[in-house]
């Protein structure tokens, strides 16, 4: 469960993108009079019972399922969703927001510009009557210009179990005390469902977003980033097997490795990653005989010999059930690379992310800092902000826990990664961060 080490996935209060007397924790319960006291410069909150004038910004939050929200007693809205609201060419500083009884919220003065907007609500053990007494969680996130008296609603989707989710990424703690080594990136998936599955098969990749795309146009890539039909792909790997030999029990973590070898050799900050259950192939990178190997399925084969990176370059990562590699369709994009489409119906959990280090405006990243979506919002609504605290080499992103049923832990997936995801310390194949 989350210790007292974790953190949201955003820069601290001490950095200079949060605002100086609040935390910058993502949806933690902050009153607005905690915020009224910050003197946010340009910035006025309004009582949420009571609409602004004629330069309030409003925001109305609804649930997606009405048949749900009826039964909350919330047909007029979501009461007591919080927002967050980051304008994106700003340091980080973001204004959070609490609905009203009607599910409304305003802000009035704020600076026009494209904004990352996210709203959550999660039930507190009193309402859930309705859900049978299972805590429940909301969410939605997006990109959007804000300017003058906009009206802006939020609609937020219920959590959902799902099967495998992608429940860790460690970027390897890049230029570490001893030298620029980042070998020691793993991922870590867990069955959040309560029935076996097997990986036998199954696909892990990267999607088109940061590398290969930064020389390009958010409309020159928008057929690759939003493609309902798919995540397109050009390094991915594949789990060996030939169908049940390698399960994976409910509430039961696996790691997939970059290199399956104790890196704490290098660097004491660095995880020890030799007895992770998977490790992706490469041409020149250590092989651990104990531990499987993920052949690169892919039509592009990364240079450096390891393996497909999982951070921070690949800012999609995915999980898909087993495909005939030989029958996706392949297309070229503007800058002649292949990539091959992994169809909606195969996909079972994408990670957006987005490093964005808490002493650094957006402005180096441009076009693709500006891009609306990385991926199709039926994938993921909103990317997570990955940073490393202090340069800690310790520091991964993890998804956050929302219940506990029958001793078995699930874990949180609305598909809005800027909400699904905390970061913490690394913890492969364990829950325990």
């Amino acid at each position: 469960m989350p210790s007292r080490q974790t953190q949201s996935a955003v820069p601290d209060g001490g950095s200079r993108h949060a605002p100086k007397c609040v935390p910058a924790a993502w949806f933690s319960a902050i009153a607005l009079a905690v915020f009224a006291a910050c003197d946010t410069p340009g910035v006025m909150l309004i009582d949420p019972d009571v609409a602004g004038g004629p330069d309030t910004v409003t925001f109305h939050v609804q649930l997606e399922d009405s048949s749900l929200a009826q039964a909350l007693g919330w047909d007029d809205g979501v009461p007591g969703a919080e927002i967050q609201l980051h304008r994106i060419v700003d340091p980080f500083q973001p204004h959070v927001l609490d609905t009203d009884s009607a599910g409304n919220a305003y802000i009035s003065n704020i600076l026009p510009g494209l904004y990352k907007i996210a709203a959550y609500r999660l039930l507190g053990a009193a309402e859930t009557g309705p859900t049978g007494g299972i805590v429940r969680a909301f969410g939605d996130g997006f990109k959007q210009g804000i300017g003058g008296n906009a009206k802006i609603t939020m609609t937020l989707a219920a959590d959902q179990p799902g099967s495998l989710v992608i429940s860790e990424v460690y970027d390897g703690g890049g230029i570490t005390t001893v030298l620029d080594y980042n070998w020691a990136q793993f991922a870590e998936l867990y069955n959040n469902s309560d029935t076996t599955v097997y990986l036998d098969g199954m696909l892990w990749g990267s999607g088109f977003g940061w590398g290969g795309a930064a020389v390009l146009t958010c409309e020159e890539q928008v057929t690759f980033r939003e493609d309902p039909a798919g995540v397109w792909s050009q390094q991915f790997h594949q789990f060996p097997g030939t169908g049940a030999d390698y399960p994976v029990a409910p509430g039961q973590a696996i790691t997939i490795a970059l290199d399956a070898v104790d890196h704490s050799l290098v660097d004491a900050t660095l995880p020890d990653l030799s007895q992770a259950d998977f490790e992706l192939a490469g041409s020149s990178d250590p092989d651990n005989p104990d531990v499987p190997n993920m052949a690169n399925m892919g039509p592009y084969i990364h240079p450096l010999g390891h393996g497909m990176p999982m951070a921070p370059n690949a800012a999609v990562v995915f999980l898909a059930q087993r495909v005939d590699v030989a029958s996706l369709e392949s297309r070229l994009t503007l800058l002649a690379r292949t990539f091959m489409r992994i169809p909606t119906e195969r996909i079972l959990d994408v990670r957006t992310g987005q490093y964005e280090t808490p002493h650094s405006d957006p402005a180096p990243h441009i076009p693709t800092y500006y891009c609306v979506n990385w991926v199709n919002r039926e994938f993921d609504r909103l990317e997570a902000p990955w940073y490393r605290p202090g340069d800690d080499n310790r520091s991964s992103l993890h998804r956050r826990v929302l219940r506990t049923v029958a001793g078995r832990t699930v874990l949180q997936d609305l598909n809005v990664s800027r909400l699904d995801l905390v970061i913490g310390l690394y913890s492969p194949g364990s829950l325990e961060y």
